[in-house]
C-alpha cells in the first residue's frame, strides 16, 4: 500500500516534472525564436547604423568638399582684393605726385607767361618807337634802290655786250678745235689687245713690241727671215692693260665735234671673240668705270650739252641702222623703206 502512494507520488511528480519540463522546453522554444527574432532586429539595426555610418561620411566628405572649395574661395577673393587694394594705393599715391607736378608746372607756366606777355607789352611799346625810324629807312632804301636800278641797267648794257663777244670767241674756239681735229686726221685706226683668257697661255704671244706712237712688231714663230716678222703702223696701240677709260680718252675730243655739227662714225672691227663688244658696250651689268665707248659718248654728249644749255639748245634723236650687202637699211622705219643717207665731205671717222 505504501509503495503504490509512493508509485503514485513518484508518477505524481513525473508528470508534474514532465509537464514542468514542457512548459520549460515551451518556454526555450519561445527564448530561440526571441533570439533569433532579436538577432535579425540587431542585424538590421547594424545594417542601418552601417548605412547611417556611410551616409554621414559621405555627407561629411561632401561638406568637407565643399568647405575647402570655400576656403580656398575664399582665400583667392582676399588675394584679389589686398591686389585691388594696393594697386588703388599705388594709383593714389601716383595722382598725388601728379597732381603736385601739374601744379608746380601750371605755376611755372604762369610765371613764363607773366613774363612773356610782359616782354610783348615792352616790345610792343619799343615798336611804337620805332616805327617812325623804319618809315624814314623805308624811304631811304626806296632812293638808293632807285638809284642802284638806274645804274643796273648801264651793267645789264655792258653783260648784253659782253654775252655777244664771247658767243663769238666761243664759236672762233670751236672752230680751231676742229681744224686741229681735222689735221689730225679724218680717219684714224687705233688697235687694241686683248689680254689672254685664263685659259689661254700667255707665252704663245706674238706681239713682240708696242711704241709710245702706235708702232706694233708682230712675230710669227713659225716662219723665217723677212716672214718671221711683221711692223704696222696705227694711230694708236693699246696694249693688253689698257682699261675703258684709257681708250675713250684718245676718242673724247671726236665727241666735241659732234656737237658743233660734225659727223663722227666709231665702230670696231675685228674677228670673234677679239673684244670687240667688250671695247664698244662694256661686259653685261657693267659699272660705270667698266662702260664702253658707246655709253661713254652718249653719257658725255648729254654733259656737254647740259653745260651748254644756256647758250646752245640741242635736239637729240635716236637712229637703229644695219649694213646690209652695202646699203644701209632704217630698223626704225616703217613699211620696209630704206632711207637713204647723205655724205659729208667734212667726216671725222674712226
Amino acid at each position: 500500500m505504501k509503495l503504490k502512494q509512493e508509485f503514485e507520488s513518484l508518477r505524481s511528480s513525473y508528470e508534474e516534472s514532465s509537464k514542468l519540463l514542457e512548459s520549460k522546453k515551451e518556454d526555450v522554444v519561445k527564448l530561440v525564436t526571441d533570439k533569433e527574432t532579436n538577432d535579425n532586429i540587431i542585424l538590421q539595426l547594424r545594417q542601418e547604423l552601417e548605412a547611417t555610418k556611410k551616409l554621414h561620411e559621405a555627407e561629411t566628405q561632401q561638406l568637407e568638399t565643399k568647405a575647402a572649395k570655400v576656403n580656398k574661395e575664399f582665400e583667392q577673393r582676399i588675394k584679389e582684393i589686398e591686389l585691388m587694394l594696393e594697386d588703388s594705393t599705388k594709383r593714389r599715391r601716383e595722382l598725388e605726385e601728379s597732381t603736385e607736378s601739374r601744379i608746380q608746372f601750371w605755376k611755372q607756366k604762369e610765371i613764363v607767361v607773366n613774363k612773356f606777355v610782359g616782354l610783348q607789352v615792352k616790345n610792343a611799346q619799343e615798336l611804337r618807337l620805332s616805327s617812325v625810324s623804319v618809315r624814314l629807312e623805308i624811304q631811304n632804301c626806296q632812293k638808293r634802290w632807285f638809284e642802284e636800278l638806274a645804274g643796273l641797267g648801264q651793267n645789264l648794257k655792258m653783260v648784253t655786250s659782253a654775252a655777244e663777244k664771247y658767243h663769238a670767241t666761243l664759236a672762233d674756239n670751236r672752230k680751231l678745235f676742229n681744224e686741229i681735229q681735222e689735221l689730225k686726221g679724218n680717219i684714224r685706226v687705233y688697235c687694241r689687245i686683248r689680254p689672254f683668257r685664263p685659259w689661254e697661255d700667255e707665252k704663245s704671244t706674238s706681239v713682240e713690241y708696242i711704241g709710245e706712237n702706235g708702232e706694233l712688231v708682230l712675230s710669227n714663230p713659225t716662219k723665217k727671215g723677212k716672214e718671221a716678222g711683221k711692223n704696222f703702223t696705227f694711230n694708236k696701240v693699246f696694249g693688253p692693260t689698257a682699261t675703258q677709260d684709257m681708250v675713250f680718252n684718245d676718242i673724247r675730243p671726236l665727241i666735241r665735234s659732234v656737237l658743233d655739227g660734225y659727223n663722227v662714225c666709231i665702230f670696231a672691227y675685228g674677228q670673234t671673240g677679239s673684244g670687240k663688244t667688250h671695247t664698244m658696250m662694256g661686259p653685261e651689268n657693267a659699272t660705270e668705270k667698266e662702260w664702253g665707248v658707246n655709253y661713254r659718248a652718249l653719257n658725255d654728249l648729254f654733259n656737254i650739252s647740259h653745260d651748254r644749255r644756256d647758250t646752245i639748245k640741242y635736239e637729240l634723236g635716236v637712229q637703229m641702222v644695219e649694213i646690209y650687202n652695202e646699203q644701209i637699211r632704217d630698223l626704225l622705219g616703217t613699211g620696209g623703206s630704206q632711207k637713204k643717207y647723205p655724205s659729208y665731205s667734212r667726216l671725222v671717222s674712226v
